[in-house]
């Protein structure tokens, strides 16, 4: 499997590594071709009521994808930090991503002052 974590290791995400963890993680996404997603509004493409094959594929290929992501993400987060993220159903959208840049971003900038 092409984008399989059998060979990347990265350190989980803990209350102490966010800067290294999110330079890491992004470079595996940079590098399997996702990082995109990530920074893109990209919302789930929608469905109409009687779609078309390109549609149905759009949509396809989105969640497949937006899977992926959350799966590296939720894989690569210390399990005493998942509950922040555990219900998130996309990658962005001011779910997992954005929930744990501004958690620890906050919680970087308080501990510099």
């Amino acid at each position: 499997m092409a984008d399989s974590l059998s060979q990347i290791i990265i350190e989980k995400l803990d209350k102490n590594n966010f800067q290294v963890w999110k330079f890491r993680i992004m470079n595996l996404l940079m590098g399997k071709g996702y990082w995109e997603f990530i920074i893109s509004d990209e919302k789930e493409p929608p469905l109409p009521k009687n779609p078309t094959q390109q549609q149905i594929q759009a949509n396809k290929t989105w969640h497949e994808k937006a899977s992926k992501i959350l799966y590296w993400l939720f894989m690569n987060v210390s399990n005493s930090m998942i509950v922040h993220i555990q219900d998130a159903k996309s990658p962005k959208q001011e779910q997992a991503w954005d929930t744990l840049v501004k958690m620890y971003s906050t919680n970087t900038q308080a501990c510099k002052m």
